[in-house]
């Protein structure tokens, strides 16, 4: 007597799992999304969305939302996995048949509609609800998606190559330029984070191209556009816009000269929002400040480095007087030094040089490792501005700084950080 534990019940629906000739067991993966992708996509389930793999032939794979960048990490499963889809039969089922006189089944043949075009519903009982499926992959991991910080350090690079600096130079111009496709294909992040990126760095679509204005062309433009506030007794609390294009482009009508769709693209990029009339503006004092901080500070003429007090002078000079400079501005940006005077009765000298995280490594380990060579103790308030891109909240940034660093606790309080590596 057959044992009743391997015997199928009365009521059960059996099913006939088979492959193909043509099986292949690279076809399909599974991935593994993170609660906040869920989200995204319960959200949008009514639109039309795509995400993309990105990046070029070197980099480690990454996928992008339209909001949101995440890397691609295959985790191995202790289970394998066999998906399988129903076949859609072309002829009726022979209940005598076996699976070796299955029909050979093309791989791009339908799956999921109705099984037996042939036979009834009740026909289909009486045979017992025996199906077929067919085996479309054998897996044995997952990849999973793991939020992760935009791989934008690409974007300098290239925008970088040919920045504009007015007609003029366009004719000796050397290097690429790129359009939005050409970017997106480049750059390891989502579209908004690439779009953020270009605010924040003032870029400009230029016949259909991405474009950075040289940086001395752009101070050189603000520059022009501080004065004319001074001289039309405007402040910049209150722009008004076609005056200010008027007194600065009547005598720059040469193709070498300011234009007005070039103090149009500054006014805007260096503006904040305010409740103001159409066609007024209200220049940001933290855009405005950091800008002509940064400039000032990576220009070579005056040396590597600034004594602080001169560069204060020199920084609010470069404002006209209407901002106010802080150095809360800069963090990111710069370093400052402290050096005993060489006389003793005066106190110690402050020292500011440039030093920028846009040029600083995207690895973790490395970033470390370039902060520290440069300065081998950092205070918590120095070394954050520094890290804050690699990671994408506060407590990982803590997280980060404990993993990479060695703290240590002052007698006054505070925190300084030092290398964990002993040279």
């Amino acid at each position: 007597m057959a044992n009743p534990s391997t015997q199928v019940p009365s009521n059960a629906i059996t099913t006939e799992i088979i492959f193909a000739q043509e099986f292949s067991q690279v076809s399909y993966t599974l991935l593994e999304i993170p609660k906040s992708l869920e989200s995204f996509l319960k959200e949008n389930e009514n639109n039309d969305l795509s995400f993309q793999i990105r990046g070029l032939e070197t980099d480690a794979a990454v996928l992008c939302t339209p909001t949101q960048t995440f890397s691609l990490q295959r985790a191995h499963t202790s289970n394998t996995l066999m998906p399988i889809a129903p076949i859609k039969r072309q002829q009726k089922r022979n209940p005598e048949a076996t699976i070796d006189e299955a029909p050979t089944l093309p791989m791009d043949m339908d799956f999921g509609l109705d099984m037996d075009m042939d036979t009834t519903e009740e026909e289909d009982k009486k045979e017992g609800e025996y199906d077929q499926q067919m085996v479309l992959d054998i897996l044995d991991s997952v990849l999973d998606l793991i939020p992760v910080s935009p791989r934008l350090e690409r974007l300098s690079e290239l925008l970088n190559m040919a920045p504009f600096e007015g007609w003029a130079q366009e004719v000796d111009r050397k290097g690429y330029i790129y359009t939005w496709e050409h970017l997106q294909s480049a750059i390891q992040a989502s579209d908004k984070e690439i779009k953020q990126w270009l605010k924040d760095h003032h870029a400009c679509l230029i016949d259909g191209h991405w474009r950075l204005f040289r940086q001395r062309f752009m101070y050189d433009i603000l520059q022009e556009m501080l004065m004319a506030v001074n001289v039309l007794e405007m402040t910049v609390q209150d722009i008004e816009a076609t005056a200010l294009y008027q007194a600065i482009c009547e005598d720059n009508t040469e193709a070498n000269g300011i234009q007005e769709w070039m103090v149009k693209h500054c006014l805007e990029s260096f503006a904040e929002e305010g409740n103001l009339p159409s066609g007024h503006f209200k220049l940001s004092d933290k855009k405005m400040c950091l800008f002509m901080g940064v400039h000032i500070l990576s220009t070579v003429e005056r040396g590597n480095r600034w004594i602080l007090s001169d560069f204060m002078r020199h920084w609010q000079q470069s404002l006209h007087n209407q901002f106010e400079p802080d150095l809360a501005y800069l963090a990111g940006e710069c370093i400052i030094d402290t050096e005993k005077s060489p006389d003793q009765r005066y106190q110690p000298i402050k020292y500011i040089r440039y030093f920028s995280k846009d040029n600083l490594p995207n690895e973790a380990a490395a970033r470390f490792a370039a902060l520290f060579e440069i300065k081998p103790k950092w205070e918590a308030p120095e070394i954050r501005p520094f890290l804050r891109d690699l990671v994408l909240d506060e407590k990982k940034l803590d997280i980060l700084l404990l993993k990479h660093a060695r703290s240590v606790k002052q007698p006054g309080g505070g925190v300084v950080y030092n290398s964990r590596i002993i040279k």
